[in-house]
């Protein structure tokens, strides 16, 4: 599902859509720093058309949302159409990308939307310099799609240009992997004589060199002739070379055809290739850790070993297997597909509940689990507890208009249970906190001692009332079973700052909706939000006793 709004520069909401395919008229005028802005739920893969003049350019969102800030006049006017973004009457369209078409050959380059110094959506184009700054020099100028090259200035032959240099770069983000084998340039070709001069506007360079990401670097050789200046030229200069995967490409070492250096400009990329798939069905792996190490770890390295994103992606089945008390967290999103669990070779099992015991709770639309040949039927927030032993496991949505999505987490047993369903109104609820210390909020236990017999799994959902916004606090740890939280009700700038580490050695990860956290027994787990949110926490262990905890005074916090 595609969310769209548009907001003026102050946040207000002017016009708001969804659906999977959009194409809606808004009738309204833009301003400059209106932002529209889409929000992906499942996907990452977009089509985006946000006015009539731009070509519909397919995106990768790694974090499932873009916003394109309208620019100022002076941007319209020499970067666009004369017709861009004016006028009462909008035609504002995206649509979700299925596999075939995103990861499919074809000029990944293409970007008609991307903004300067804006990296929320890929492709992107930057460069170390501009012409004086002039919105019709810009980088994105060279990636919109218009070949023409025979004028410079304002639209249609705006261009990448950085003057007579011999040290620019120009850089072409991808956002993740790409695999490719040929480059096509559209070269500046202004060389109609100057009245004043006498000379041709344009020079042109004759070597452009191309280094990917591993810093292998290949030699671009270019030279210009009469069907450069022919707008019907659809051929451009092509650099063929052996398919090669990187994430970025950087242009350097521009040379140009004379000596003495003159006006040179790339009125246009082509980057041909494909996106290489992330594989989201192979289960991840992640080791136990020290608690001395930890003390050590950058941002980047916390959030690689306790962070876990992307839980829920169309027709996907996301499993992330941590040895710290061997917890299994999954995130299964069926939309037009029915997925089943596997146990894989990182189980060693002939199915993945053979040694295993699972819960799972449903935070999105009207779902169905079967097991063995029985169906329960998964409301939103609906709990399910499956014993060891229980072989085949699917999971399906009932609308894929409002797909499911099933939270699992699953741990070793050595003793079968049976199933139970429980629903949100059978868990046992926990009032705790107040609205004083900003943290009154409900406890509902799914799997618990209290509610049903499990092996070792315990599971439950947490809300917090409006108003607050702390979780778990004051905190505490309990070394004899570990836990992972799953933040979510969040809204798309909203996060958590979830605490953990030990209580002299504290740290944090920012956390957004629908991602999860895992916490070893050694470690607290806390979080405060910029409002009030739910969390879905499941532990593993020694023991089930909910008492047995080490209480942390938050003066003792360091």
């Amino acid at each position: 599902m595609l969310f769209i709004k548009i907001t003026d520069k102050n946040g207000n909401k002017k016009f708001s859509v969804e659906g999977f395919e959009i194409s809606a008229e808004y009738v309204g005028t833009f301003a400059e720093g209106d932002k529209i802005q889409i929000s992906a739920d499942g996907t990452k893969t977009v089509a985006v058309k946000l006015d009539q003049t731009l070509k519909e350019s397919l995106l990768y969102l790694p974090n499932k949302s873009f916003t394109f800030t309208i620019p100022s006049a002076k941007e319209l006017k020499m970067g666009y159409a004369p017709e861009a973004f004016q006028g009462e009457r909008h035609i504002i369209a995206a649509r979700e990308v299925g596999d075939e078409e995103f990861y499919g050959t074809r000029n990944i380059a293409l970007n008609s939307h991307d903004l300067r110094k804006k990296t929320d959506g890929y492709p992107h184009a930057s460069a170390n310099f501009v012409t004086r700054e002039e919105p019709c020099f810009y980088e994105r100028n060279a990636i919109d799609g218009v070949k023409q090259n025979q004028g410079h200035g304002a639209y249609p032959y705006h261009s990448w240009a950085g003057g007579a240099r011999n040290d620019l770069e120009y850089t072409l983000d991808f956002g993740r992997e790409v695999e490719i084998d040929k480059i096509v340039f559209f070269l500046r070709a202004d060389f109609e004589h100057d009245r004043i001069t006498g000379k041709p506007h344009d020079s042109y360079w004759k070597n452009i060199d191309i280094r990917f990401s591993d810093g292998e670097t290949v030699r671009g050789e270019f030279v210009l002739d009469n069907s450069d200046l022919n707008p019907e030229n659809e051929k451009g200069q092509e650099i063929v070379f052996d398919k090669k995967i990187t994430k970025t490409i950087k242009l350097s070492n521009f040379k140009q055809v004379t000596e003495i250096l003159g006006f040179a400009a790339l009125s246009q990329i082509e980057v041909y290739g494909r996106y290489s798939k992330e594989d989201l069905s192979r289960m991840e792996v992640r080791q136990a850790v020290n608690a001395k190490d930890v003390k050590h770890y950058t941002t980047e390295r916390l959030r690689e070993e306790f962070h876990i994103a992307n839980l829920f992606t169309k027709d996907n089945v996301r499993m992330v297997y941590s040895h710290i008390d061997r917890i299994i967290t999954a995130g299964l999103m069926p939309v037009r597909q029915t997925l089943k669990l596997e146990a894989g070779k990182e189980l060693a099992a002939e199915y993945f509940l053979q040694r295993r015991e699972m819960g799972c709770i449903n935070i999105g639309g009207k779902g169905i689990i079967t097991v063995d040949g029985k169906e329960y039927e998964m409301n939103p927030r609906d709990g399910i507890y499956i014993g060891m032993g229980n072989k085949e496991i699917t999971f399906k949505s009932v609308d894929e208009n409002a797909p499911a999505k099933f939270y699992v987490s699953s741990c070793p047993a050595h003793t079968s249970y049976p199933i139970v369903k429980i629903d949100i109104t059978k868990a046992k609820k926990v009032p705790c906190g107040s609205v004083e210390e900003c943290n009154k909020r409900v406890i509902n236990q799914y799997i618990h001692p209290e509610v049903m017999k499990s092996c070792q799994l315990s599971m439950g959902l947490t809300q917090l009332t409006s108003g607050s916004n702390w979780n778990t606090m004051p905190c505490h740890t309990h070394d004899r079973r570990m836990e992972v939280y799953m933040y979510l009700d969040m809204g798309e700038n909203d996060v958590v700052f979830h605490m953990m580490g030990e209580p002299t050695e504290t740290r944090h990860i920012i956390m957004h909706n629908e991602e999860a956290v895992i916490s070893p027994s050694w470690s607290i787990h806390s979080g405060v939000g910029t409002k009030n949110y739910s969390f879905i926490w499941a532990m593993c262990g020694e023991n089930q006793e909910f008492t047995d905890m080490d209480h942390i005074e938050t003066k003792d916090l360091l």
